[in-house]
């Protein structure tokens, strides 16, 4: 395993090192779990903007009706 250093604003480095302690983890391992989790997440949506920017460089874009859909769709999921 490699080490990193990181330079922390006090009270972030206190927040991480109680939530560590709250769930019976070290602080390195939270950070580790976090930047984990950071790193795929971009990579997924870097993936997916990718793609995105591919679909439209060959002109695939969503007709109204689709972009209408969508919009009702999301509406009313967050109208609940």
């Amino acid at each position: 395993m490699t080490g990193i250093s990181l330079n922390l604003p006090e009270d972030l480095s206190n927040s991480l090192a109680d939530l560590a302690k709250t769930n019976g983890q070290t602080a390195s391992y939270l950070a580790m779990d976090v930047l984990r989790d950071y790193i795929e997440h971009e990579k997924t949506l870097t993936a997916q903007i990718e793609l995105a920017v591919k679909e439209a460089d060959e002109g695939k874009f969503a007709t109204d009706d689709q972009v209408a859909a969508m919009r009702a769709r999301r509406w009313s999921r967050n109208a609940g």
